[in-house]
Formats: C-alpha cells, sequence, structure tokens
C-alpha cells in the first residue's frame, strides 16, 4: 500500500461575490500521476476529496461562508501536485445573493502609524548595529539627549518635498525684503518655504525617520548620497546633494529616552508588517477607483540602492489587480509539540463503516472521477480481509478562515537598462519608493512564497507572476 501523507500542502480559495463563484486551488504533497484515482464530491456546504490509492479523504467546509451549486464544478486542472477548479456560489437563483457597496473599506480605520518617540522628551539617537552615538552631546548640557519639538508623520511617502506648500493665508515670510520684492513680481519659486526638517524636527514615513543634517554629527556621508555610522560603518540610509535632510532606516537606528532602553522607530519593528502597511496606504491615497468598489489600476516600483558608486539596483514591479478580495486559507490545527502538523481541523478513521469500497470512492451522481480509472469487475471476489482494507479511509476535516487580500503581480530583477524598467521609470502613474535591503528582502520572499500557492500555468505571465498580499 502506498504511505499516506495525510495532509494538504496547501489551500486557497478565492470567493467572488459578483460573479457568484468559488476559485479553488489546492495542493498536495505527491504528485497526482502517484495516485491511483481521485475522486471529488460536491455538496451545498462541503467539497469532499478522496484519493484511493492514498487512503485519505479530505472534507472542506464552506457552509459557514457561501454556498455551492453542486451541479457547477467546471475549470478543472490536475497538474503535478495541484488541483484547481471553479464551482458557482448562488445555490439556485443567479440574482439572489446580496452584493457588498464597498462601503466597509470607506469606515476603516486610517492607515495610521504609532511612532515611538514623543515630543519634547529627550532620546539619544545610537546606531542599532554598534549602539554608538549618532548625535554628539553639546558641552552645555549635563544630560546627554536630544529633545525634539515636533514629531511629525509625512502625508505620502512618494511625493517629493518641492511640491508641498503652505496655504495658510497668515504665512508670510520673515524677512522684510522679501515682501517688498514680492509685491514686485518676484518669482514665487524664491519665496517658497521647503518643508524639511529643522534641527528639532523629526518626521517619519512607513520605514524612516528624516533628520536634520546638522544634528548627527557622528555619521559620514560618502558620495553625498549614502549615510554610514562613524564608528562601525553600517549602513544607516540616505540624504541628497544640498538637501538639509538625512532620512535613517527605521531599522539602522534606536532612540533611547533617559534611564531606559533603546526603543526602535515604531511600534512594531517587523519588515514584513511595515511593507503591508506602505502597500495598502499607497493605494489608498493615490487610487481613487478603489472607494468606489473598482479594481485598481495602480503601479508600484520599489528601488533597492546598494550604497557605492558602482553599487547594484534592483526593482520590484508590483501591479495590483485586486485590493479587496476574500480568500480562503485552511485554519490551521495548534498541536502538541512533537506532533505532526496538518491543516486538518479534526481526523477521523472510517475504519468499522461497513460500506462498500466502490460506493465510498464513486458515489451515484455527485462529482468525478480526476484521475479516471474503470471499475474492475473482477474485484467483487476479494476477500473480506482485502474490503477491511479498502475501507480504512482516513477522514480530515478541514475548516477555512477568511481573510482580505490584495491579488497582484509582481517582477523583481537587477537593474540593467531593461527596456521595461526604463518605461516603468519614466512612467508618471507609476509609484516609485525606495527601500532598505531588510525590507525589500522580506517583500520578495513573501511574494514568493505566497505565489506558490497556484500553479504554474495560472500564475506566470509574461516574467510577472501572481502572488497576494495579506494572507497571513
Amino acid at each position: 500500500m502506498i504511505p499516506s501523507t495525510g495532509k494538504i500542502d496547501r489551500l486557497l480559495v478565492e470567493l467572488r461575490p459578483r460573479l457568484q463563484c468559488a476559485n479553488f486551488f489546492i495542493s498536495f504533497p505527491r504528485k497526482f500521476a502517484d495516485i491511483e484515482s481521485t475522486t471529488i464530491e460536491l455538496a451545498t456546504d462541503r467539497i469532499t476529496i478522496v484519493m484511493k490509492g492514498e487512503r485519505e479523504r479530505y472534507e472542506i467546509r464552506t457552509g459557514d461562508y457561501f454556498q455551492l451549486h453542486t451541479q457547477t464544478l467546471s475549470s478543472l486542472v490536475i497538474k503535478n501536485r495541484y488541483i484547481c477548479f471553479r464551482v458557482n456560489t448562488n445555490e439556485s437563483v443567479f440574482g439572489s445573493e446580496r452584493l457588498s457597496t464597498g462601503q466597509a473599506m470607506q469606515d476603516e480605520e486610517p492607515c495610521r502609524l504609532t511612532c515611538n518617540v514623543e515630543a519634547c522628551k529627550k532620546y539619544r539617537v545610537l546606531c542599532n548595529n554598534c549602539g554608538g552615538p549618532l548625535v554628539e552631546q553639546p558641552s552645555d548640557q549635563d544630560e546627554p539627549g536630544i529633545s525634539f519639538n515636533r514629531v511629525l508623520e509625512l502625508p505620502s511617502e512618494q511625493l517629493d518635498t518641492d511640491d508641498w506648500f503652505c496655504h495658510r493665508h497668515d504665512h508670510h515670510p520673515s524677512d522684510g525684503a522679501q515682501q517688498d520684492a514680492s509685491c514686485q513680481g518676484e518669482s514665487s519659486a524664491q519665496l517658497s518655504t521647503k518643508f524639511e526638517p529643522q534641527q528639532h524636527d523629526l518626521f517619519y514615513g512607513t520605514f524612516y525617520a528624516l533628520l536634520h543634517r546638522s544634528i548627527l554629527q557622528r555619521v559620514h556621508i560618502r558620495n553625498e548620497r549614502f549615510v554610514y555610522c562613524k564608528r562601525c560603518l553600517q549602513y544607516l540610509g540616505t540624504t541628497r546633494k544640498n538637501r538639509s535632510s538625512v532620512k535613517l532606516w527605521y531599522e539602522s537606528v534606536r532612540f533611547q529616552p533617559e534611564r531606559s532602553i533603546p526603543l526602535a522607530l515604531f511600534r512594531t519593528d517587523d519588515a514584513l508588517e511595515l511593507f503591508h502597511h506602505l502597500v495598502r496606504k499607497t493605494v489608498r491615497e493615490f487610487n481613487f477607483v478603489t472607494h468606489l468598489g473598482l479594481p485598481p489600476s495602480i503601479k508600484l516600483m520599489f528601488e533597492l540602492r546598494r550604497p557605492g558608486m558602482e553599487g547594484d539596483v534592483f526593482y520590484l514591479l508590483m501591479q495590483i489587480m485586486d485590493c479587496q478580495l476574500s480568500v480562503f486559507r485552511a485554519k490551521q490545527k495548534r498541536t502538541a509539540s512533537g506532533s505532526s502538523e496538518s491543516c486538518s481541523d479534526d481526523v477521523d478513521d472510517d475504519r468499522g463503516k461497513s460500506v462498500d469500497p466502490e460506493t465510498e470512492l464513486l458515489p451515484a451522481n455527485r462529482g468525478g472521477v480526476a484521475d479516471g480509472t474503470a471499475r474492475d469487475e473482477e474485484g467483487n471476489d476479494d476477500d473480506d480481509d482485502d474490503v477491511f482494507i479498502e475501507n480504512a479511509y482516513r477522514k480530515h476535516t478541514i475548516k477555512l478562515e477568511r481573510h482580505r487580500a490584495m491579488k497582484l503581480m509582481y517582477q523583481y530583477e537587477k537593474y540593467d537598462e531593461q527596456p521595461l524598467y526604463v518605461f516603468w521609470r519614466e512612467d508618471s502613474n507609476v509609484v516609485n519608493l525606495e527601500l532598505s535591503e531588510p525590507m525589500f528582502s522580506a517583500a520578495v520572499r513573501y511574494l514568493d512564497a505566497n505565489s506558490s500557492y497556484v500553479p504554474e500555468c495560472y500564475r506566470v505571465n509574461l516574467g510577472f507572476s501572481m502572488s497576494y498580499l495579506d494572507i497571513s
């Protein structure tokens, strides 16, 4: 008898309420070519997959979220370790399902990060690698540290600060000569106020802190762009020529209050969680059609620039296909230490049930054989021991848990003047963001892992791969 694995590797269900259908993607540890036969049985509240050679019976419960139309299985694909198909979710009448209006998205809390740094409190700014201070202690102060008068979140990650302006009518230049010049028609560019942090300001985005360059005396700036710690030469962030601000990556810097342990910039210090937040915030701010319930048409281009004049440049291209997709995964069973993991919620043995093996595998008017095998009429002459073995199916009841995910296409590669990357860089509709290497690497690993939910024939197109964001 073929040894049983007893579990499903991965299970993902896409629910499309407006199309009233559900797409199932299921992967197993073994290839279907090695399995004697597989049967799919449909009921209104569950799908049962019976694997004859493996002695396994998987029951996927869907009734808690949607009902299935038992006569509508289509688009069946069985390839390698994957089995994929589509089932209608309307039980009888196609127009009976109620559609959501997208109001839930508008009622969500705004995307705001909680910063650990508070205004008017003293902090020591430290390198996260060596723990050395990045700010020199003034000789006229007894206690080390710097106090920030303003700690503010930047309104956008990708808009240049040169595009920001003050719209207050009572805001005037302090210099009287400039006021006279403005009355004489001097260009507004000479009077524009650049929104750069002052010496005692801290501005922050989703993955960085923006500080005034003058307070960071213990850093080394190379090639007028890359910022390093003077003590350990750790790469800390970037700056721009003729700009007074320095962008420090959130994972490279720590803020230590008086008589306390160093703190990260944000309450969460997980690169992947911050990447999720960054994508959600960008989609929400720069794609208004999502509030109308329409699929987004936003493109994101993430850049990783390694330090040095000859440093490599990598790009991650992402095009959001659906930012409010309902997906379901198998609810993971919590097992004790030493026991094997399983995506099944409970496992039963069907031993002792007096059910004919052929009826168990191929019930009348239900489902179909995925890897077809003809009935063996000579099997009726088997002895009682063989009948007992045929009935020994291990049953796995799998419950689903719901997630709200983004479906996207992505591609990443080292930049070598490829035409596609040049086109995206020059497209004004593409949001271009520079990331730190830990966040860039975490995002790529996450997208690669989620891409394997779907077989290659469905996920690869013109060099792009399909993946999901926010499903785990």
